[in-house]
């Protein structure tokens, strides 16, 4: 037995040891450009998918402190602020495959506020309506601004379509402008925001409803068939097959339908605030998103729309050194413009 034992603790010690040496590779760290950093055997980092941002800004080796872990913070965020505001998760809508769709509402404690809708990102695979609830609740505390974060169906659910996805978060917004007073806000001072392909989705809410007067969009996915041709190209088999049914078979008809880009050359009279961000190291949907957009949005009457670049910054731009701009500059575009 006691044999037995000896054995047992060996074979956990080298188990353990042999953790212990493999890379970090599920770790989530980053350096200050939001590069995702990998810890080797002999704890040091290299940089993950380093290749991928040479043709985008050369060899990222080079950058100042490119090896050192970095860890975002926003001082625009006051802890003291955000736990006066509640919040409270509400069912708007069965999605096509009957599962619940919540939104999560972060209430101002205003009446007749302004409503700033948050859509977040994910691939429209994955992520969650509760995402960037320290910049919600700042929002909501200190500026007065009630703040609608929704959850939309993924195009990984069987049968969804990209038009179902979109139908969602135009449903979501219906629901609570239908329902003004029971919000405490002001239907017709709205705002939207979103990141990634969040981006793309609040995008196609700020053109689709005529009480918008701002739009941010963090690192957005605005051209979606530029987006999806280095997101999930043909050579990425697996991943270009996810979204099969989502794009309709890839059509670039129906891409186009629900491209912001696309929808803004059919618009005339649009007018509120934007600005949109990105890096120039977006080797996830190309640096050129936002740029793409912009001129789009001139075309369709958006006098001014800004487009803040971040030099190498990759595209979580929320989690390098210029988090805290991108979300401080998104404070105050909401503040002056509802």
């Amino acid at each position: 037995m006691k044999s037995l034992r000896i054995l047992l603790c060996a074979i956990a010690a080298a188990t353990i040891a042999s953790t212990m040496l493999l890379p970090a590779q599920t770790a989530n760290i980053y350096n200050r450009y939001g590069m995702a950093l990998v810890q080797e055997s002999d704890g040091s980092y290299t940089i993950k998918n380093a290749e991928a941002y040479v043709p985008l800004i050369g060899d990222p080796y080079r950058l100042p402190k490119a090896l050192v872990p970095y860890k975002a913070s926003v001082p625009a965020y006051k802890k003291a602020i955000m736990e006066t505001v509640s919040s409270e998760t509400i069912i708007y809508k069965k999605s096509v495959t009957g599962d619940d769709l919540p939104m999560m509402v972060y209430r101002s404690g205003k009446e007749n506020a302004p409503v700033v809708f948050h859509i977040h990102g994910g691939g429209w695979v994955a992520g969650t309506y509760k995402a960037a609830a320290a910049f919600c609740k700042t929002l909501a505390g200190k500026y007065g601004i009630t703040v609608v974060s929704i959850e939309y169906s993924f195009a990984n659910a069987p049968g969804v379509r990209l038009g179902d996805t979109v139908k969602d978060c135009y449903d979501a917004v219906e629901y609570v402008l239908s329902r003004a007073g029971e919000f405490g806000i002001d239907p017709g001072r709205v705002g939207f925001v979103g990141s990634s392909a969040g981006g793309h989705l609040s995008a196609c809410c700020a053109m689709h409803f005529p009480q918008t007067k701002a739009y941010a969009g963090w690192y957005g996915a605005y051209d979606l068939q530029y987006t999806m041709d280095i997101y999930a190209p043909a050579s990425n088999v697996k991943k270009h097959q996810r979204y099969d049914v989502f794009l309709n078979d890839w059509a670039p008809d129906y891409i186009a339908s629900y491209s912001p880009i696309k929808i803004a050359e059919t618009k005339s009279g649009l007018d509120y605030k934007v600005i949109l961000f990105t890096g120039t190291a977006d080797i996830t949907i190309g640096p050129d998103n936002a740029r793409r957009y912009r001129d789009a949005l001139k075309g369709a009457g958006i006098k001014n729309p800004k487009v803040v670049t971040y030099k190498n910054v990759t595209h979580g731009i929320g989690r390098s050194y210029a988090g805290a701009d991108m979300y401080t500059k998104t404070l105050r575009l909401f503040a002056t413009s509802l």
